[in-house]
Order: C-alpha cells, then sequence, then structure tokens
C-alpha cells in the first residue's frame, strides 16, 4: 500500500483521538470557567463556524495553495489555537481559538482534514472502499479512546481547569506531530494546473449541488439525534445514571466499529449507492422504533441495531463519490458538502431542547428518522442509473 496512505492512518488516529477528548472537555471547561450556558453553546458555535469557513478556503484556493500546504497549514492553526487556549481564560481569545483549531465537537469530523483525506484516498488506491472503511474505524476507535483517556484522567485529578491545561498541551504537541507527518506526504496534489477555482463553477455542477442539498438534509437530521441529545434523552426517559450511559455507548461505538469493516465487503458485492442507501433505510427504521419501545431494554436493543447500519454509509458514501467526481474535482468537493452539512447541524441541538421542553420526546426520532428515510429514497432515485 502506498506509504502515504499509513500516514494519513497515523495523522487520522491522533487527531481523532484528541478530538475525542476535546468534544467532551470544552463545555465542562467553558462552565468550570463560570460562564453562563448560552456563552458555553456559543464556543461550539465558534468551533462549527470555523469548520465551515476553512472548508470554504480549502474548496476556493486549492490548487492554489496546495493540498500539503493546506494541511500543514491548519495543523499550525491548531498549535495557535492550543497554545491561546493554554495561556487564556478571556472569552474573546477562547472564541476565536475555538474558531481556528479545527476542532470537532462530536468526536468525528466534517472539517477540512477529513475533506482533504478522503479526497486523496481513491487516488492512491486501487480498492478505496476497503480503505475509507479502516479509515473511518481508525476515526471512531481512536475517539472513542479519547474519550474514555478524559474519563480516567478526571479520576486522578479533580480539578477540571487543570485537566483542560494538561489537555491543551497535549492538543499543541499533536498538531505539532500532524504538521510533520503531512510534510512527509507526497503525490497528493491536482494533477492539472487548469483547475478552475471558482467556487460559483464549482456548484454549477449539477452532482454538486444536488449532493449539497441532500447532504445538507442527512446532517440536519442527524443532528437531531447526536450521542450527547441520545444520552440526554435516555436520561430523562428512562433516569439512566451516567455510568450506565458510558457502557451503553461504549457498546454502541464497539458496534459502529464493526459495521464500518462489513460495508465496503457488501458494497464490492452490490455497490456503493445501493450499500449506502439500504443499509441506511434499515438504520432509520430502528431509529423511528427506539422511543416507541416501552423499557429501557428494547430502546437500548434497538439502538444497538441502528448502530448495527447507521455508519455503513459512511465510507460507502465517500467511495461513491470517487466514482462520481474525478481526482482534480474531489476535495473541493468533499469541503463544500462538508460546509453544508455543518451549517444544516446548527439549529438541530436548540430544536430538540424546545421539544424536550414541551415533553414531546419521540419527536426528534420520527422527524429525523423521516427526514432520513426521504433523504436515502432520494439519492438512490437520482443516482440508481450512474452507480456501478
Amino acid at each position: 500500500m502506498n506509504k502515504a496512505i499509513y500516514l494519513i492512518f497515523l495523522a487520522k488516529s491522533i487527531r481523532t483521538f484528541m478530538f475525542g477528548v476535546i468534544s467532551i472537555l470544552i463545555p465542562i471547561y467553558l462552565a468550570s470557567l463560570n460562564y453562563p450556558v448560552f456563552y458555553v453553546t456559543l464556543g461550539i458555535f465558534f468551533v462549527v463556524l470555523g469548520n465551515v469557513v476553512f472548508n470554504l478556503l480549502l474548496a476556493l484556493y486549492e490548487s492554489l495553495i496546495g493540498r500539503k500546504n493546506f494541511l500543514i497549514m491548519y495543523s499550525l492553526l491548531m498549535m495557535v489555537a492550543g497554545i491561546i487556549l493554554l495561556l487564556s481564560s478571556n472569552l474573546v481569545l477562547i472564541s476565536i481559538a475555538l474558531f481556528i483549531g479545527n476542532i470537532s465537537v462530536t468526536g468525528t469530523e466534517t472539517g477540512p482534514f477529513q475533506s482533504v483525506e478522503v479526497g486523496v484516498i481513491p487516488k492512491l488506491v486501487k480498492n478505496p472502499g476497503r480503505v475509507l472503511g479502516v479509515y473511518n474505524l481508525l476515526g471512531y476507535s481512536f475517539s472513542s479512546l479519547g474519550a474514555l483517556s478524559l474519563s480516567l484522567l478526571s479520576h486522578l485529578i479533580t480539578n477540571n481547569v487543570t485537566i483542560a491545561k494538561l489537555i491543551y498541551a497535549l492538543y499543541i504537541i499533536t498538531s505539532i506531530l500532524l504538521a510533520a507527518i503531512y510534510k512527509k506526504i507526497v503525490n497528493i496534489e491536482v494533477s492539472s494546473n487548469k483547475v478552475n477555482t471558482s467556487l460559483v463553477n464549482v456548484f454549477l455542477n449539477s452532482d454538486v449541488r444536488n449532493l449539497s442539498i441532500l447532504f445538507a438534509v442527512d446532517a440536519f437530521g442527524g443532528s437531531l439525534i447526536t450521542q450527547s441529545l441520545l444520552a440526554l434523552w435516555f436520561y430523562l426517559r428512562y433516569h439512566v445514571s451516567e455510568a450506565y450511559l458510558g457502557i451503553i455507548f461504549s457498546v454502541s461505538s464497539i458496534i459502529t466499529a464493526i459495521s464500518l469493516i462489513i460495508a465496503p465487503l457488501i458494497a464490492e458485492r452490490i455497490g456503493n449507492l445501493r450499500t449506502m442507501v439500504f443499509t441506511h433505510m434499515v438504520s432509520n427504521v430502528f431509529l423511528i422504533l427506539i422511543p416507541l419501545m416501552n423499557s429501557l431494554q428494547w430502546s437500548v436493543a434497538f439502538l444497538f441495531l441502528r448502530q448495527s447500519f447507521s455508519q455503513m454509509d459512511v465510507p460507502t458514501r465517500q467511495a461513491f463519490m470517487s466514482q462520481i467526481f474525478n481526482d482534480e474535482e474531489r476535495v473541493r468537493v468533499y469541503a463544500i458538502t462538508n460546509i453544508f452539512r455543518s451549517i444544516s447541524s446548527l439549529p438541530g441541538p436548540i430544536l430538540v431542547g424546545l421539544v424536550f421542553t414541551l415533553k414531546l420526546l419521540y419527536l426528534p426520532f420520527l422527524i429525523s428518522g423521516t427526514l432520513k428515510l426521504g433523504y436515502d429514497n432520494t439519492i438512490y432515485q437520482i443516482y440508481k442509473n450512474r452507480a456501478r
């Protein structure tokens, strides 16, 4: 396998480990500094906004600046963000750090690092489906390990601010390691020097436009049932303790990781589009059924069933897009679609908070599952005659 693939795997692993820690740490750290809840959520908003802006820059100037230079530049911005977070507790400076740090608040990614890496993998290997499956497996696995590490560290050190300072120091070291790894990667640049960098021209491509809209619908549906919101639902519905929730979502992560290995094998038999759509439809049916169960055990069982299928569309979707777009287009297309995914995810938690306040605990599952089923059917109808 190409050496660049192993370097991308290494970068993905250490980066998502760090994001697994940071995604939990940031809201706790801001709350520990006695900032109101609104400012805590505002900090998370700046993280998402940063992902949107830096994906946009990548889409606009990929061929001018270069993929490798972008990866190094974003790694150095992470380092600057880490230094600010380590040295300052000022909310304005923290907001700037969260904006430029290319952080993930979910433990997984829609930021510019993934846009580049997923875009170049099909250029480097003959069988991108399996490689993308491993790539996403590493992301979910190391993100889970990061979250577990933070939990273990919290048993050793009780002061949240002290923990945060140690993590921010590690974040700086991680960013330097990332820059060093990306400096060694070769053969990932755009092949042609005549690539049109106009974002308008890219978006005029009907496939880019269609997929951006469809992925935005899917991401909005997903924003209604994130892991944090699911944990809140189990707490409100069944009064589940934090200790038991940790077990539930640890098992859920293991199931998800296994499914990411299986998905490319299925796709080799029935195709990326069919695997991506059919498994996603099954998972959304299970999603709708979770709140309709009358016991915690059955709701957890349907959550596990849902997780057995829900992320199978990730590597197959990436492989499907590698068939639709060529190497010159791919990174910019991933960046653009990730911009739409990030923007559409912003209102989800606020809407769920309002719905939970009205005691309509089943509604987010119903809306999310229905939207996602609509997305599955639409993308299949549009692309079924083009998919290989």
